[in-house]
């Protein structure tokens, strides 16, 4: 890749920026107001310095004038004190407002996002982005444009003066200036590499934390202890050497930035000097010089912190851009059909492909009546998940429709067609917060007798009333004081509680034992009475009570049928149900 496209990949990852700014402009403006007037103080003072120098010199000054010189340099230093700290409290304000917008608009991106979005970003790369990358841009948009506009503003007005003094001096001490230029571009170009390798590297160390740290049962289970300390000091030692060429490229900026501001004292000292001894300047026209060098001493050096910052902005910008900016292939129509859903479920040759060379779902075409039952079983693979993620939109099919009531899904808002949904998953996820604002979840409005109700039906009503807090019980990160079936029937109780028009549970038994699961689903017959309801399960024991059932294979409907029907046909779910007859005859 060119120089020049380099440049201007780095310009486009910051135009990014350009709307989030134009949000506050009465910030930006009042902040660029006061650094002005912050720097028309400050490059005002070496004027009066030089003024009160000379002054000095004539024996025949007046006290009183000497005194107004001094007040006006106090003056002047109050005032540019003043709107200095003005313009913090516009520009860098400014910034915190800007990096809440990219927080919140960078979790909306996520919230909205289908479950292929989540196939290829891992939660620790997420993580990365929403912790240190926003964080780089904050700093862009605060600190880098308050100290660019410091940088230009000062050098315009220190500049004015100094050739109001002498012009060829001040064109003398400006011949460092290209080499400044050119060091800066050619750092700043490295910076921007050497950043983008560390994040990356960062975006590493964070999914494997989050992934060891999520699984630590396992690790321990296994004895990986050691391993995974491994590949985590492995990791850390990578983005330690990455972070250290980082900084050794950060490093050379001031120094360079100092050696070649230094060339400039030396030119005022050797032409200055000369110019003094010839009588063509004053002593204090020669002090207000090195004091305008002073001034600019922080302004150059800032030129490459800020190309620093720059660098790093427009990397992480980049970075925040391919997640805020992903197309999202699950979105609300822009006229939503207004529809209350009463439960009648339609697969319309229904087929699903993640790519287009994986066809997970094909030719489905089914109907599911209001308040009938539905029970899908099939090998690992088969797309019995799939199948329903349809429904509640999780993915939107390939080809043909999923219809609820005769509309379309797509049609419909989200919220509507979800909030009439309640899926009950395989993996159950708990918050750490009590069970029952775990069970609340899905209807936070749901009274203490509704939870209750709802976790006698899932079984597990007795199971919390042994624990020493009860319902108040915290239950940990993802439920981790529970055990999996507490946790699969608390899951359950939460769909129950949040009493839902269709009720899909997707293998949600597997982790209970079989008398237990008999009793749920005799609790469950008042809950899907007058509720369309699916029933993923890889017993036949859970569907056989279901008014139909289907048995997947390959992404295909090759058998369906009542219970009674499927065993008198003689085909895959009869060996199923003998095999698991036999089974649990062994274990009697």
């Amino acid at each position: 890749m060119s120089a020049s496209s380099k440049k201007s990949g780095s310009l486009k990852e910051l135009r990014r920026l350009v709307p989030y700014v134009r949000r506050y402009p009465k910030l930006v403006g009042w902040g660029l107001v006061s650094i002005t007037l912050s720097n028309v103080c400050s490059t005002a003072i070496p004027h009066v310095v030089g003024q009160t120098i000379d002054a000095l010199k004539i024996s025949a000054a007046a006290s009183a004038d000497i005194a107004w010189l001094i007040a006006q340099i106090l003056l002047l230093t109050i005032g540019s004190g003043f709107f200095m700290f003005a313009t913090r409290r516009t520009i860098i304000l400014m910034s915190r407002f800007i990096e809440e917008d990219l927080r919140n608009d960078f979790v909306a991106a996520i919230k909205d996002q289908s479950q292929r979005f989540f196939h290829y970003r891992s939660t620790g790369s997420l993580l990365a982005h929403f912790s240190n990358d926003i964080g780089a841009v904050r700093e862009f948009i605060g600190p880098a444009i308050m100290y660019t506009a410091n940088t230009i503003t000062t050098f315009a007005f220190a500049l004015a003066w100094m050739t109001s003094i002498n012009v060829p001096l001040t064109f003398a001490i400006l011949i460092p200036v290209p080499l400044v230029a050119t060091l800066t571009y050619r750092l700043g170009k490295r910076i921007h590499e050497a950043y983008k390798r560390t994040q990356e590297q960062y975006e590493h160390i964070t999914t494997h934390a989050q992934e060891t740290a999520s699984g630590i049962r396992v690790v321990r289970a296994y004895e990986r202890g050691e391993h995974e300390a491994g590949r985590f000091d492995a990791l850390s030692i990578d983005y330690y050497r990455k972070s250290m060429t980082l900084a050794r490229v950060q490093s050379l900026m001031m120094p360079s930035m100092t050696v070649l501001f230094n060339l400039s004292y030396v030119i005022v000292i050797s032409v200055g000097g000369y110019y003094v001894m010839q009588n063509m300047m004053s002593v204090g026209d020669l002090t207000q010089f090195f004091i305008y060098l002073n001034q600019l001493l922080w302004p150059i050096a800032a030129i490459g912190w800020v190309t620093s910052m720059i660098q790093r902005g427009a990397a992480s910008m980049a970075r925040l851009g391919a997640v805020i900016e992903a197309p999202c292939d699950v979105s609300d129509p822009a006229t939503p059909t207004d529809v209350e859903i009463i439960g009648t479920v339609e697969f319309d040759n229904v087929s699903l492909s993640y790519n287009d060379d994986v066809h997970v779902l094909q030719g489905i075409s089914l109907v599911v009546p209001k308040g009938s039952s539905l029970g899908i079983v099939g090998a690992v693979g088969s797309g019995k998940s799939s199948l329903i993620g349809l429904l509640p939109r999780l993915y939107d099919v390939s080809h043909g429709a999923v219809r609820i009531d005769g509309v379309d899904v797509r049609e419909m808002s989200l919220l509507t067609l979800r909030s009439s949904i309640a899926v009950v998953p395989q993996e159950s996820f708990l918050f750490s917060e009590t069970i029952f604002e775990n069970i609340r979840f899905g209807r936070p409005t749901a009274s203490d007798e509704e939870v209750v109700a709802a976790a006698h039906i899932a079984q597990l009503d007795a199971d919390v009333r042994s624990f020493p807090e009860g319902y108040d019980t915290i239950v940990g990160e993802r439920g981790v004081t529970l055990s999996g079936g507490q946790k699969q029937r608390t899951s359950l109780a939460r769909a129950i509680a949040s009493n839902p028009t269709i009720l899909i549970l997707d293998d949600s038994l597997s982790a209970i034992d079989a008398a237990t699961e008999d009793r749920i689903l005799h609790g469950l017959n008042e809950v899907m009475n007058g509720r369309t309801t699916f029933l993923i399960s890889h017993r036949i024991s859970t569907v056989k009570r279901c008014d139909n059932i289907i048995v997947l294979q390959d992404g295909q409907i090759i058998e369906k049928g009542s219970h009674k029907e499927l065993l008198n046909l003689g085909g895959i779910y009869a060996e199923m149900y003998e095999r698991q007859q036999l089974e649990q005859q062994l274990t009697i």
